[in-house]
């Protein structure tokens, strides 16, 4: 009954969202699933198996933050080592900055400067190593340490880190510490290793109005640390099923404490989450508490991925199309409430005076794209645009967000989902907002 009903979901929710195909992955106690729906790409009618692999986009950034635990644990680094004395020749534009960043800010979102730098073309081995030497050009938002916004370029650094520590590239160091233990032979970072599987692609909606595949890879080699994974259904499991209970099939990739210290709450952060580990990201449903990420290759390949390790029970969903968002959130709903009773309800509280609104407006920018915010009513609108470089990829606009502000300075949607806040003087705000899990700044 549970994977009928399960299975209805999620057929009627991707044909309702517009997602091409889907597969999820549950963790039931001593039990596991596999549901699949739909096509992995929508020109060739290939159909999604157990066996396709997916871009897991920013959950990749977990399994970063697994070799740099497995070094500490190691003596190869310490949580405050300076990055400076790994890479001495490490260039930021606040010179202060670069002599306080340590690697505990790496793997908390915490480093302070812009945390969506562009990426460069390439697929050498230099590659990290050559974005890295453009780090001078990135502006200081705030001292390292001092508030928690999410950084792809902090993550890209931790990276590099591997790189000189272990003297490998990091995907050897990846593949030595954390694949092979596990036995995760259907994960890779290459395209020519995914292009003789087979694989989902991404997809947009069409003109028509209709949902048609996407020729974009969505990756270069200098984001492979923050995003680059490509993967199976399988592979995820044997991954959550590793930082759930510590089962691996090899060696362990972190001791036991390392593991349980990962998911312990490092530094607070603004919804919607609550705070960020090593560098899992922290939260509740209910009363559970959740160990999580997720990842999202330029809203063509959106995936889940989650566990709850109070419950034993964990949940990935990799979906081919921006639509996966909303179906991963009804797929965890569901396990959520079904298989474990657990459900969320919204407290409720007073909004924000609109007359307060208007300190709010102006243009935030986050480096790859900018938000336009302006007051509409009692709620604030949040147009975002993409720079130049993302357009023209030809990436889909986003529409713009109606957010309205509560009095605890939450920025939540029409149906009180908190996804922001406001920051207080304190941590740079009003010129500073928190939204989507970054610090962005007011032009």
């Amino acid at each position: 009954m549970m994977n009928g009903d399960l299975q209805a979901l999620l057929d009627e929710s991707a044909r309702e969202l517009g997602v091409p195909g889907a597969v999820i992955g549950i963790i039931d106690g001593d039990q596991e699933h596999v549901l699949t729906t739909g096509v992995a790409a929508a020109d060739t009618g290939a159909p999604v198996t157990e066996d396709t692999l997916f871009q897991i986009g920013s959950t990749s950034k977990t399994f970063t933050g697994t070799v740099a635990m497995h070094l500490i644990e190691n003596g190869l680094l310490e949580l405050d080592t300076r990055v400076i004395d790994v890479l001495p020749d490490l260039r930021l534009a606040d010179e202060t900055a670069v002599q306080s960043l340590r690697i505990r800010h790496l793997l908390t979102h915490s480093g302070g400067f812009l945390g969506d730098a562009d990426e460069l073309p390439g697929w050498g081995d230099d590659a990290l190593a050559r974005n890295i030497a453009t780090y001078g050009s990135l502006p200081q938002f705030f001292a390292p340490g001092t508030i928690a916004s999410y950084s792809n370029a902090g993550m890209r650094l931790l990276g590099r880190v591997i790189e000189v520590v272990t003297g490998e590239t990091f995907e050897q160091a990846v593949q030595r510490i954390v694949l092979d233990p596990l036995g995760m032979t259907e994960t890779f970072f290459f395209p020519w290793d995914v292009i003789t599987r087979p694989h989902a692609v991404g997809h947009v909606p069409g003109a028509d109005g209709t949902i048609v595949p996407f020729p974009l890879w969505g990756i270069t080699r200098d984001m492979n640390a923050e995003g680059g994974i490509v993967s199976s259904v399988g592979d995820q499991l044997r991954y959550a099923r590793f930082h759930l209970r510590g089962e691996t099939g090899g060696s362990a990739l972190v001791g036991e404490a390392t593991r349980l210290r990962m998911q312990q709450p490092q530094l607070s952060a603004g919804p919607p989450v609550e705070a960020i580990g090593y560098p899992w990201l922290l939260t509740h449903r209910g009363e559970a508490r959740v160990v999580m990420h997720g990842g999202n290759i330029a809203d063509i390949q959106i995936s889940e991925f989650l566990f709850a390790p109070d419950h034993d029970l964990a949940i990935t969903v990799l979906t081919n199309s921006g639509g996966g968002k909303a179906l991963g959130s009804r797929i965890v709903d569901w396990c959520f409430e079904h298989l474990r009773g657990v459900s969320t309800t919204s407290a409720g509280m007073e909004l924000r005076s609109p007359d307060m609104l208007d300190e709010l407006t102006g243009t935030y920018d986050a480096g790859q794209w900018h938000y336009d915010v302006t007051r509409v009513g009692d709620a604030l609108e949040f147009a975002m645009v993409f720079s130049p470089h993302i357009i023209a990829l030809g990436i889909p606009p986003r529409p713009p967000m109606r957010l309205r502000v509560r009095a605890d300075g939450a920025l939540i949607t029409d149906d009180d989902q908190a996804v922001g806040r406001t920051l207080d003087p304190s941590e740079g705000g009003p010129e500073l907002l928190h939204l989507g899990l970054r610090a962005v700044r007011r032009r």
